[in-house]
């Protein structure tokens, strides 16, 4: 594989881009994977999406016509009515998506570092946790590359003036498929033998008075590229790297994370269309009549429905039509029991645990240990995933660290530059705070594990500790003295 030193030093600008424009994974689609997670069924022949109109026969009710074979009279037959059919798209690939983005990134994250006496820690946590808003980046980006299997996070600086001077801060963007299907958007990484990335280009449209054009931005350790194709002929920027190393963090996954049960969730949403018709069809009561019947009109107030009276000519008995409602009995238990199982396998199946309301009513107040098993399946996936998204963090960590050392930072560039930083992410689960208590009074043998100041300090209502604690001192002790006072 050539260099992206040896890409770079070719002539035409065209043969560069179009080297480096190079997916690593074929026949990757990643605008059919996020059509899909944003509702779409048009991916197999087997989704809800490809579901027929159904045919219906139409017969007239004033024209007749003749069998050519019987000569029996019967109702004209009109041209067929094509009568649209339920087609049930859920948002499981949503589901799924967004609940292995928050097992991964959604708990409280921790900032920590080697060092923490020479402030590079608190300038660190301003800029990643504060400016920067990491924790909802990676949210975000895990998000989109589990629904289209690769995204890049970019990093560049910007320069803005506080009225006095002009000060360099960093900014952060995601790369992603726009919205809009027309809008020519890719971006590839290069890497070289050791498998280290040592390029990526950004290719993307912009318009400018009317006219579209081509441009891209190709990011290397020691230079940024930005060349636009606006007359007709490639012009291009050659900048210096403030980093010093590519400002790009890319990640990708060989599939979108609910591919492994589509087969599942397709059946799973054509059944459900199926009982939609067949419920549209058969829910409704249908009113059976015996006999003559006056029926009112379905917009009559205060329905009434009468019955002629008739008399037997033979007995002189008098008699008279009825009715009755004619309702679906078909049971539908085996429908209901493959319902459940598909929608069991499609979670079982994607290490994803369901948390709907009618799953979690029942659970009541487990345990912190009962409620680590119930989702281990979902802790062991997305420790997998973290193969993906480690590096991610770790890469981040380091770019944001140079940044800093190098631009929006420079005075503190030896602290920054010479401390390491560490990035970490709890548990989403909700906490048991009786129970931690419980188990911590009992490790320190039933004895108060907390100081008065501090329990006080956690109360809602306290405006100061100290104060607070010396007026509860004050009360016990005037009440004490009553007590003395009265025995004496």
């Amino acid at each position: 594989m050539a260099s992206i030193k040896e890409i770079l030093e070719q002539d035409d600008f065209g043969r560069i881009v179009s080297d480096l424009c190079v997916d690593t994974i074929e026949d990757r689609h990643p605008r059919e994977y996020l059509n899909e997670y944003n509702g779409d069924r048009k991916r197999r022949k087997t989704s809800v999406g490809f579901r027929e109109a159904k045919k219906v026969a139409v017969y007239s009710d004033t024209e007749i016509e003749y069998d050519e074979k019987t000569g029996e009279a019967k109702p004209k037959k009109l041209e067929d009515k094509l009568v649209p059919v339920a087609k049930i798209v859920t948002n499981i690939p949503k589901k799924i998506v967004r609940t292995a983005a928050a097992f991964l990134f959604g708990g409280e994250m921790s900032i920590t570092a080697d060092n923490t006496d020479d402030g590079s820690l608190e300038h660190f946590r301003k800029v990643f946790e504060r400016k920067l808003k990491m924790k909802s980046i990676l949210m975000k980006f895990a998000r989109i590359v589990l629904s289209e299997t690769k995204a890049a996070i970019v990093f560049y600086p910007v320069v803005k003036s506080d009225g006095i001077k002009k000060v360099s801060e960093l900014k952060v963007k995601i790369l992603h498929l726009p919205k809009d299907e027309n809008i020519d958007y890719e971006f590839y990484p290069h890497f070289d033998d050791d498998d280290d990335m040592d390029g990526f280009i950004h290719k993307y449209t912009s318009v400018k008075n009317g006219h579209s054009f081509e441009c891209v931005k190709i990011y290397t350790a020691d230079f940024i590229y930005t060349a636009s194709k606006e007359t007709g002929e490639w012009v291009i920027v050659k900048d210096k790297n403030l980093f010093r190393k590519i400002p790009v963090v890319y990640a990708e996954v060989d599939q979108p994370d609910w591919e492994d049960i589509v087969i599942v969730m397709d059946h799973y949403e054509m059944r459900l269309s199926r009982m939609s018709d067949t419920n549209d069809y058969f829910g409704d009561p249908m009113l059976k009549t015996y006999g003559l019947a006056n029926l009112p009109s379905k917009d009559t107030v205060g329905k009434e429905l009468n019955f002629s009276m008739e008399i037997d000519p033979d007995t002189g008995t008098a008699y008279h039509g009825d009715a009755d409602y004619l309702s679906w009995q078909q049971s539908i238990d085996s429908q209901k029991e493959e319902i459940l199982n598909e929608r069991h396998e499609i979670f079982s199946g994607v290490s994803c645990p369901d948390l709907s309301f009618d799953n979690l009513i029942g659970i009541g107040d487990s345990s912190g240990v009962a409620r680590e098993f119930m989702t281990i399946d979902a802790k062991i996936k997305a420790a997998e995933q973290m193969e993906v998204f480690g590096p991610v963090v770790q890469r981040c960590v380091s770019i944001i660290q140079a940044g800093m050392a190098n631009i929006s930072h420079i005075k503190d560039a030896d602290a920054i530059a010479g401390n390491s930083f560490d990035i970490t992410f709890g548990s989403i689960l909700p906490r048991n705070l009786t129970e931690e208590l419980q188990n911590l009074s009992l490790a320190n043998g039933g004895q108060p594990i907390n100081s008065m100041e501090t329990i006080t300090a956690r109360s809602p209502y306290t405006q100061n500790a100290k104060e607070e604690v010396d007026k509860v001192k004050a009360e016990k002790e005037a009440e004490r003295n009553i007590n003395v006072g009265g025995v004496l």
